[in-house]
């Protein structure tokens, strides 16, 4: 699975042809330390404007499709680890219903409120 069949798998589902390569972040599962889940890094600027991500979990066939509305989280310095202006956020892949930003110096953010739709392939 990649980014451009991700977002085609959403825009169908969908029934519109909302996501695209620029308004769109993709992740698959990884390990990371002794969890598996997903990355997503986030210029700090971004969260002023409405983003879009699909986070892919291969071996359960499914696409989370996770939308932040512009300045929905204000303050994002605040509640994830910063390195360069970029928001890095690891959600664990290990409880897949809280969605939970567990990386060291964030505020433990969940991103349930922000899931759209689960699609499966």
């Amino acid at each position: 699975m990649n980014k451009s069949e991700a977002i085609q798998i959403a825009n169908d589902s969908l029934q519109l042809n909302l996501l695209n390569d620029s308004n769109t972040q993709f992740s698959k599962v990884v390990r990371y330390a002794s969890d598996e889940g997903w990355w997503l890094n986030i210029p700090l600027a971004n969260f002023r404007k409405e983003c879009h991500f699909l986070i892919c979990n291969e071996k359960a066939k499914t696409i989370r499709h996770l939308c932040i509305k512009a300045n929905n989280i204000l303050s994002p310095a605040t509640k994830f680890r910063v390195k360069d202006s970029i928001a890095d956020i690891f959600i664990s892949a290990a409880n897949p219903k809280k969605m939970v930003d567990v990386l060291q110096g964030g505020t433990k953010y969940s991103f349930t409120k922000h899931l759209v739709d689960e699609h499966r392939y």
